[in-house]
């Protein structure tokens, strides 16, 4: 037995107690960012805008304006960058020198209302604050692999009320499948019940805010479904296409501006805050939005439905291009219960909940390298029982597949292979 997975092996030891230290520090970061986070919207956005569409007002432009402002400002003047939270878990490093400056562009970003999510900049300082550490203290490369995994996890289990998405997450990502990760594996779980508890312990006794926002009626798993499910990964291919050709526009059209950040994020914002104010639901992280069109989708109608979901695609391309900082997640759950809620209505005879559940997973997984993970995390927003988790298995499995089997996922598969070459931890 090596002393990857050695419980008489000291080095075992000291490694399960860096990384449990790193995943503690790592959920007491992302703990203060998100309640500042929250603090700063309550505080900018005392009264949020309703759903219904033209119903915003200019101070919405106002806002995002300025904020634009002051984030082109943090890219003028520091080394602020969106930083790649998989490829750190995939490597086992992140570059701890760019995450200060890039967590204050985000949180500028997210107070300022943009449609991101807080995923990436918890990741990213749970990453750098491992890799910072392991570095500082020149500890060997394992433990600061692991430092890294746990530090991730940990973050994320308090953010998605979900250790075992987060130890599904570090499965998923680029290893050896041997006895000895399970070494690694039970390092990272002890780390993501730290986060959970945390989280739990300091917001009162109750789960992330995701919990409950979603409740539709739950159905009786028929054979027809696990088909359906299939087919909901294979519809979420257009739409994560449409996402991508968008942000390739963007990117091409605000190319030119990248030598002037303040410029570009003054301009991001107005035209941002303009959608905005059409669309209301094009705001925020889109946590109480996919709560409206799931609860309201009758009300609010096919079409609009539609409309706001490739809206908010829009948004998020937009807000990604135009130099904000901040995760698709969030974004992309709201994207796939908004157009759940559309199929439904479109097709009655489909359970909602079967619907918003699937194209929950499907969206992001097809772009997001987590897709069992994300069943897992969408399962509990929409309070699916284990039994009726299958189809949006298949749908979430479907979408990876698909998207990166095809390469609609430019070089996804070069770069799988290249990570595996690479990774040191197996």
């Amino acid at each position: 037995m090596t002393e990857e997975f050695n419980l008489r092996s000291r080095k075992y030891w000291q490694r399960l107690g860096w990384g449990l230290l790193v995943g503690l520090l790592s959920t007491i970061g992302a703990f203060i960012f998100i309640a500042i986070m929250d603090w700063g919207l309550s505080l900018v956005w005392p009264d949020p805008p309703s759903w219904e569409p033209f119903s915003g007002s200019w101070t919405i432009v106002i806002i995002m304006t300025a904020v634009g402002l002051l984030v082109g400002v943090i890219h003028q003047f520091t080394d602020a960058a969106e930083m790649e939270v998989f490829e750190a878990i995939d490597n086992g490093r992140l570059d701890p020198k760019p995450v200060p400056a890039s967590l204050l562009a985000s949180m500028v970003s997210l107070i300022g209302g943009f449609s991101l999510g807080p995923e990436v900049p918890t990741g990213m300082l749970a990453a750098g604050l491992g890799t910072w550490l392991s570095e500082r203290r020149q500890l060997d490369e394992s433990t600061s692999r692991t430092n890294v995994l746990s530090g991730v996890a940990s973050a994320y289990s308090g953010l998605f009320s979900s250790p075992f998405a987060m130890v599904l997450m570090i499965l998923e990502s680029t290893h050896m499948q041997t006895t000895m990760y399970y070494g690694t594996l039970f390092i990272v779980g002890l780390a993501a019940a730290i986060g959970f508890s945390l989280f739990f312990w300091g917001g009162g006794n109750t789960f992330s805010a995701l919990w409950g926002l979603v409740q539709p009626e739950q159905y009786d798993l028929q054979i027809w479904h696990v088909g359906v499910g299939i087919l909901f990964g294979m519809i979420a291919l257009p739409v994560v296409i449409f996402f991508m050709l968008s942000v390739k526009i963007l990117k091409r059209f605000v190319a030119p501006l990248n030598k002037q950040p303040i410029l570009r994020g003054v301009m991001g914002g107005l035209l941002l805050g303009l959608l905005g104010k059409a669309l209301p639901l094009t705001l925020f992280l889109g946590t109480e939005g996919l709560s409206i069109t799931t609860s309201q989708a009758a009300e609010i109608g096919v079409g609009l439905l539609f409309l706001f979901a490739f809206a908010k695609l829009l948004a998020l391309s937009g807000a990604l291009s135009f130099g904000f900082i901040g995760g698709p997640i969030f974004p992309l759950f709201f994207v796939g219960a908004t157009l759940g809620s559309a199929i439904n209505l479109l097709f009655p005879q489909i359970p909602m909940s079967l619907a918003v559940s699937c194209m929950m997973a499907a969206v992001p997984a097809a772009m997001v390298p987590m897709p069992l993970a994300l069943v897992v995390i969408v399962a509990l927003v929409v309070g699916l029982s284990p039994m009726n988790t299958m189809p949006v298995v298949l749908a979430s499995l479907t979408s990876f597949a698909i998207a990166h089997g095809f390469g609609v996922i430019e070089g996804s598969p070069k770069k799988a292979v290249a990570k595996t070459a690479v990774s040191g931890q197996r």
